[in-house]
């Protein structure tokens, strides 16, 4: 059997969700997903869901993080080493007086 890993980026995933729920509410459902459960129906023939990895960054706002931090408890809850967060941290946009550091050129 092929096994296989899953790579969710959280942000352009729940994102996508909430344009979609502006459309039809009935997609608000899916804000409490089984990501394993998910993808595994994508997988067929061959194919095993070995893992989900799901890259995240905490919100700001402390009831959202709460919200986050439920669904990923759950989700580790009911997959244990098949469902792996990657959390990163979340950096303000630069200001348009601001300018970014350069970085060194790779040539």
């Amino acid at each position: 059997m092929e096994r296989v890993t899953v790579y969710v980026d959280g942000f352009n995933f729940y994102y996508g969700l909430r344009r979609m729920k502006a459309v039809d509410n009935d997609w608000q459902k899916f804000y409490w997903i089984d990501f394993v459960k998910f993808f595994d129906h994508f997988t067929g023939g061959n194919k095993i869901l070995q893992k989900v990895v799901y890259f995240t960054t905490p919100p700001i706002n402390i009831q959202k993080r709460n919200r986050q931090g439920m669904l990923l408890l759950a989700n580790k809850l009911l997959n244990g080493n098949r469902f792996e967060v990657i959390e990163g941290k979340f950096y303000d946009k630069l200001q348009s007086s601001e300018t970014p550091k350069k970085q060194n050129p790779i040539f």
